[in-house]
């Protein structure tokens, strides 16, 4: 049987909480290996990073831009502090879910990118590749990505031209 790694599953989402084990055994028993769980914000980091080590997964940290409304400095301090924290942390991989989401109406962009760019760099910091948001945002989160290099990533929920996938790649 193959081994599959799923890239993005949020199993601390309240739909999974009555049976969450269950759900990460059935995964395993249809050859998904690994998992990496991401973030959304500073509040389920530890949900994320317990998870993670619960099951022998992976977990990731940031905050997500449908987040970046109620986020603030002290949240990008905790995350940094969180990121510094995990460096000896095998299960910590990455630094999201992050990004910039155009989809929804009514975010704040300008909110969005600050706390994207900011991201980005503790992610450079940090070493870490990133779990990028992409929604009707490929041009504004490559710009970003030009401005500040990270180690890499995936790119979620991306919905962009091949001539935009292929400069992610690149």
């Amino acid at each position: 049987m193959p081994l599959w790694i799923d890239t993005h599953c949020h199993l601390d989402a309240r739909e999974f909480a009555q049976d969450v084990d269950a759900v990460r055994q059935r995964a395993r028993e249809r050859g998904v290996g690994q998992i990496v769980m991401p973030a959304v914000d500073v509040h389920n980091f530890a949900a994320v990073r317990g998870l993670a080590h619960r099951h022998g997964d992976s977990y990731a940290l940031g905050i997500h831009p449908l987040c970046s409304p109620g986020a603030g400095v002290a949240d990008l301090q905790a995350l940094e502090c969180a990121l510094d924290a995990g460096r000896s942390d095998p299960a910590l991989v990455a630094v999201g879910e992050i990004g910039l989401d155009h989809f929804v109406p009514g975010l704040d962009r300008a909110r969005q990118q600050h706390f994207y760019r900011a991201q980005l760099k503790l992610a450079r910091d940090a070493g870490l590749p990133v779990i990028l948001h992409v929604r009707r945002s490929a041009d504004s989160l490559l710009k970003g990505l030009r401005r500040v290099g990270v180690n890499g990533g995936i790119a979620h929920a991306f919905n962009g031209s091949d001539v935009q996938a292929m400069a992610f790649v690149e």
